[in-house]
């Protein structure tokens, strides 16, 4: 009987931590809650250097004139799209003069950060056009990420998912690149 009385006490003791250990185990994590309950990441002011091709110099080949020319604006996005939601902006030009090759036919699969590398996973279905497109593409997106966001040091582009050795057949894709690209 004595046993018995142990065995059940032991049980008892079992079940009673168990409860007790699994209260306070939600599915929320408090340490990333906001401060009203919401674990909804709130949007934010961001600033946006976005860079575009001076339409002069694309008319005229003429190499006095500065390739690309700079544009400051301001959105508001979700940290977790503000990537995303500034190379979005490079699809309308903001004033005339400026030019854009980050097109509505350009589609971004997924732009994330990792460390410090902006992964930028560009749809293929959009990726056409000679070397000329191809460069101010990659300038206008590097360096509108690098200029924009100082955790960006580099831009990797991938092809649906995958590192390519170009993006339409002129610039080599394989390394990430860094700042100021083809800007001299």
């Amino acid at each position: 009987m004595k046993k018995k009385s142990v065995v059940l006490i032991l049980l008892c003791a079992v079940l009673a931590f168990g409860l007790f250990g699994f209260t306070g185990c939600s599915g929320s994590d408090p340490v990333n809650e906001e401060p009203n309950g919401s674990t909804e990441l709130e949007e934010k002011e961001y600033r946006i250097t976005q860079f575009f091709a001076n339409e002069a110099y694309i008319a005229t080949g003429n190499e006095a004139l500065e390739k690309f020319m700079v544009y400051e604006s301001e959105m508001t996005s979700n940290p977790g799209d503000v990537y995303l939601d500034a190379l979005e902006l490079l699809k309308a030009s903001p004033e005339e003069g400026y030019s854009t090759v980050v097109t509505d036919q350009v589609k971004f699969n997924d732009v994330y950060l990792e460390g410090d590398t902006v992964y930028v996973d560009l749809d293929s279905n959009g990726l056409n056009g000679g070397s000329l497109d191809e460069g101010f593409l990659i300038s206008q997106i590097v360096n509108t990420l690098i200029n924009s966001f100082e955790e960006v040091k580099q831009v990797q582009f991938l092809v649906d998912g995958e590192v390519v050795e170009s993006l339409m057949g002129h610039v080599g894709t394989a390394d990430p690149f860094t700042k100021d690209v083809f800007t001299e």
